[in-house]
């Protein structure tokens, strides 16, 4: 079907609470931070997403170190942050992020407007932006009437109230996390409803919505079905509503010469990346590209690992830093480790095992000790853990091993301890 874009003169003489440039300037303004970006890549926006128990503070401020220029907060449960000291205290210093974790925005969920807004103005001079998650494809925000499921609530009506809500009563941009709406029903399922979608786009632009990220599948595609981003339809997302506001790129990011492909085919403002640089920090710099001849150039996963630890000690993901307790450090070791997770019953053991920070300095030593002993060149090292549900295991004994780590992946990882919500069978985020 024909892209039904709109003429850019159409809207020539639109004013907007914050301007079309409002995130190219901002991310202008912390450039200074980021002397090793590419230059045709300065003045884009390379976004860390909002990921639950992962993009928590010692991360973020890993991330930030190999040019990721902007970052968002997991999710935050906006009623649960209003209502529950306890809940409030962890997500959040009284005082704000330091400084050097900036620029942040923080996203919530959530489907009632009025406690959306409280929980929103609470922190919003402590941020540069405030984002609703409706990407979210996981059982519990159904049950929640939150994440991806808020999208198809009364054919969108109920999400771009919230943000006509909002936008006039918050002094920072108001964004949106989106996916691609699915079908309605077989036989069709799998066929997404692309100008539905588009349409929707559009309402909450109306709306006063100032970004928008589009993440470019269905909340149908996880896990194994996970399937590639459709930056196509991105690009037909820029035609229609980038002269506005704008549009970041999330799917299918593996290293920068992807960030730079997305670029083109999109037209995007930024790119986003969740898994890939949950892995690896060091996602946003030339490392494991065409230049380098696909070798690692960046620090190895162990410095990597050893260099989070550091800063969790510093600022504790579980003390106003969006962090679950030490699960949260334990996850973390997971996927930055997971080559070597999958290799050695030993390393899993230990890592299973962990129960504190010195815990965990001790495993990455017995892994060091492992990379000498078997002449381990990082420049060999690559995705692993990225890669899972992308790859075909060609073993029964890879299965198995895949098996034994599976409770640390953040698909399965619960997250009633932090909405303080009883689980349902499934189980799943």
């Amino acid at each position: 079907m024909a892209d039904q874009s709109v003429d850019p003169s159409a809207n020539a003489m639109e004013v907007r609470k914050h301007p079309r440039d409002w995130l190219a300037n901002l991310v202008q303004k912390h450039a200074h931070r980021h002397p090793d970006m590419p230059v045709e890549l300065q003045g884009k926006a390379l976004v860390v997403a909002p990921m639950v128990d992962a993009s928590d503070l010692p991360y973020r401020l890993l991330t930030r170190r190999y040019n990721a220029n902007l970052c968002f907060t997991p999710m935050i449960h906006a009623r649960l942050f209003t209502e529950r000291e306890a809940y409030r205290r962890k997500f959040w210093k009284h005082t704000g992020m330091p400084a050097e974790d900036r620029p942040l925005i923080a996203q919530f969920c959530g489907h009632d407007k009025h406690v959306l807004l409280e929980a929103m103005k609470s922190i919003q001079h402590q941020v540069d932006g405030v984002d609703i998650n409706c990407g979210c494809p996981q059982g519990i925000a159904r049950r929640g009437r939150y994440g991806a499921f808020l999208m198809e609530e009364d054919e969108g009506d109920l999400i771009v109230d919230i943000v006509r809500h909002l936008v006039p009563n918050l002094d920072v941009p108001v964004s949106v996390k989106l996916r691609i709406l699915p079908s309605r029903s077989p036989p069709d399922f799998e066929v997404p409803r692309y100008d539905e979608t588009l349409d929707l786009y559009e309402r909450l632009v109306d709306a006063g919505a100032a970004m928008l990220t589009i993440h470019g599948r269905t909340r149908l595609n996880k896990m194994d079905k996970i399937g590639a981003s459709d930056w196509g339809f991105i690009r037909r997302v820029v035609e229609r509503v980038g002269h506005r506001v704008p549009v970041v790129a999330n799917g299918s990011i593996a290293n920068l010469d992807e960030v730079r492909e997305c670029l083109r085919v999109t037209g995007a403002d930024g790119v986003m990346s969740s898994e890939g640089v949950l892995e690896f920090p060091p996602l946003f710099t030339e490392t494991n590209v065409a230049s380098t001849g696909h070798r690692r150039t960046a620090p190895g996963r162990l410095e990597i690992a050893r260099d989070y630890l550091d800063l969790a000690r510093e600022y504790p993901p579980y003390e106003g830093g969006q962090g679950s307790k030490f699960k949260c450090i334990r996850a973390h070791l997971h996927r930055f480790l997971h080559a070597d997770l999958q290799r050695r019953v030993e390393i899993r053991d230990a890592v299973i095992g962990m129960s504190d920070l010195d815990d965990a300095y001790r495993v990455l030593d017995l892994i060091q000790k492992i990379h000498d002993e078997e002449g381990h060149r990082i420049e060999d090292e690559e995705l692993s853990w990225y890669v899972r549900h992308r790859v075909k295991r060609e073993t029964f004994v890879e299965e198995k091993k895949e098996e034994t780590v599976r409770e640390e992946e953040p698909e399965e990882l619960c997250p009633c301890d932090m909405f303080g919500e009883k689980c349902g069978e499934d189980g799943d985020y």
